[in-house]
């Protein structure tokens, strides 16, 4: 890993902003979608700037999580070309992105999008703390705090622009997150060559891999359930003309999932299954085809 950009402190600054990592936060726009707001210029506004605000929060977390695990970090092999574990950037610095980058976010937030929005991302910093601190190092806890982290970005979309989440959409985002959750321990846990060693900071040990499969698969299908019976459901009738083509959607998802996880079963993804989304070919496809077939079905209608 080259460390060449590092040399100066605003590079190691960036760095541990993990930018890349702000893809997470395209979750804000799924209430966009969803609710079909994609032609208001001031919910498109609002969605661009809860992302900003959850991109800024999130690296924040990012410095909390990296000064705290200085020292597990140093030993880990990947891990320990992180800037501040390898001393690139001081722990002044380290402090500084701590406290400063969710100010900032909290300040965009307090001008310009609503309180419930402030609400949420009040709760995800201190979902965020709790799980740097505490929550990461007990199953399942760790497991489902991920996937609530992920949840809280689409109900922070949604308190943004501001629409009412439908029950379907949270249930089915829960299932799948939790799915992902599961992933990222699962590629966690392959590292592991011994079945009784355990995850430096998890409480999982490197037996707990079958059962990490299981859930993961479980819980990617029940989400696709959830999906079936959203698609038959009344609100959808009235909703989508061409309701129908909603189904394409169990397809493609169901393509995805597995697809993803025989990916981690064969050891081919990274430590983060939303990384190796974004750099995957058919991952982006994958996307792109699931917002054309809710834009077909909402203004094309079908005769069956």
């Amino acid at each position: 890993m080259s460390l060449v950009d590092d040399r100066l402190p605003v590079f190691a600054f960036i760095k541990t902003m993990r930018l890349k990592h702000w893809a997470k936060n395209l979750l804000v726009f799924v209430p966009l979608l969803t609710a079909h707001q994609y032609d208001n210029s001031h919910a498109i506004f609002a969605a661009l700037l809860a992302f900003l605000c959850l991109g800024l929060t999130a690296s924040g977390s990012y410095f909390i999580n990296d000064l705290k695990d200085l020292d597990a970090d140093r030993n880990h092999a990947t891990k320990k070309y992180r800037p501040l574990a390898y001393g690139a950037l001081s722990n002044g610095w380290g402090a500084f992105g701590a406290i400063a980058l969710p100010l900032a976010a909290f300040a965009i937030a307090m001008l310009f999008l609503p309180k419930a929005f402030m609400a949420v991302l009040a709760l995800y910093v201190g979902l965020t703390i709790a799980y740097s601190f505490y929550l990461k190092r007990i199953f399942p806890a760790d497991v489902l705090t991920l996937s609530v982290l992920f949840m809280l970005r689409v109900l922070a979309g949604a308190t943004a622009i501001p629409v009412v989440l439908s029950f379907w959409l949270l249930a089915f985002c829960i299932f799948l997150f939790v799915s992902l959750a599961y992933l990222k321990r699962y590629i966690e846990i392959g590292k592991i060559g011994d079945a009784s060693e355990k995850i430096n900071g998890r409480g999982y040990i490197g037996a707990d891999a079958d059962a990490m499969f299981i859930l993961g698969i479980a819980s990617a299908t029940a989400s696709i359930v959830v999906l079936a019976l959203f698609i038959n459901s009344p609100e959808v009738q009235a909703e989508y003309p061409g309701r129908n083509l909603l189904w394409a959607l169990c397809l493609i998802m169901m393509f995805w999932t597995n697809r993803v996880w025989i990916a981690a079963r064969r050891g081919v993804v990274n430590e983060d299954p939303v990384e190796f989304a974004m750099g995957d070919r058919a991952s982006q496809i994958t996307a792109v085809l699931c917002v054309a077939v809710v834009l077909l079905a909402r203004y094309v209608a079908l005769p069956f």
